[in-house]
């Protein structure tokens, strides 16, 4: 197997070879000299590169990812350096990783605010990852529903730093990225016949089964977003036959100053807001 890093990530290369239980020798013809990394069933037993040994010198080829590499089946390690697992050597490395461009003057993180982050459950099925406290306290609120920015408000956590934390765990592949984006509905106002519990909307029923069949659950509430740009949120209810229209009762209206046949933008409200 041969390639050029930058096509392919160190974090891929690596998770690659220990899924398939590899025992060889991976060699990276780096600018800076050439890199040696050895597998034996799928574990990471030794390194070398540019003078360094065992976990150093994986920590510097993940500090700079440059080369073509060429992984050579059955080879065996002259010595066994690195006893750690591999799944927690590669989040130590990426950990480093992080720190050093938060060190750097204008460093940003590049994870997007509104993505849905979901546990993927084979990561932790060997249970030979460890983790620190902040990645723990966010693990136990990621339920495939919450986006980064509300992750980070439930944990009481600096959003720079979720996202941090979060892109972590999305590199060792503790986490994945849900596909999850409802489409928008456009729906015009429309007094319900039906009586309807004041700060409540009516939607078509197909609409609330479509939002529900790519969420994965059955929304409770919806934004809407008037043509001024302002947001309001209601309880929705599913109603049969409703079509292209958004029903509120005639209390609804007159509260929130809404006025009949006006088109809004409606989305569930457990996503990013509009």
């Amino acid at each position: 197997m041969t390639g050029t890093l930058g096509l392919f990530s160190l974090v891929d290369l690596f998770q690659l070879l220990t899924a398939a239980a590899r025992t060889g020798r991976l060699v990276i013809d780096h600018p800076q000299g050439i890199a040696r990394v050895y597998f034996d069933k799928g574990k990471i037993v030794h390194a070398e590169f540019g003078g360094l040994k065992a976990e150093e010198a994986i920590y510097a080829l993940f500090a700079d990812e440059r080369g073509a590499f060429e992984f050579t089946l059955g080879l065996k390690a002259p010595a066994v350096t690195i006893r750690v697992g591999t799944e927690n050597l590669l989040l130590e490395a990426i950990r480093r990783v992080d720190e050093a461009r938060r060190e750097q003057p204008g460093a940003t993180a590049t994870l997007a605010d509104d993505v849905v982050p979901v546990l993927n459950e084979q990561a932790f099925t060997a249970g030979r990852i460890t983790f620190k406290a902040e990645e723990v306290a966010l693990l136990r609120l990621i339920d495939g529903r919450q986006d980064v920015r509300q992750i980070a408000d439930s944990a009481g956590m600096p959003l720079s730093e979720a996202r941090q934390v979060i892109t972590r765990l999305l590199q060792v592949g503790a986490l994945t990225i849900s596909n999850r984006k409802p489409r928008v509905a456009r729906l015009v106002t429309r007094l319900s016949l039906k009586q309807l519990a004041p700060g409540t909307a009516g939607v078509d029923s197909n609409i609330v089964a479509s939002w529900a069949k790519v969420l994965g659950y059955v929304p409770t509430r919806i934004t809407c977003k008037r043509p001024n740009g302002k947001i309001e949120s209601f309880e929705v209810v599913s109603i049969e036959e409703a079509g292209p229209f958004i029903l509120f009762s005639r209390d609804t209206l007159f509260a929130r100053d809404l006025a009949v046949n006006a088109a809004l933008l409606v989305k569930p409200a457990s996503d990013a807001s509009l």
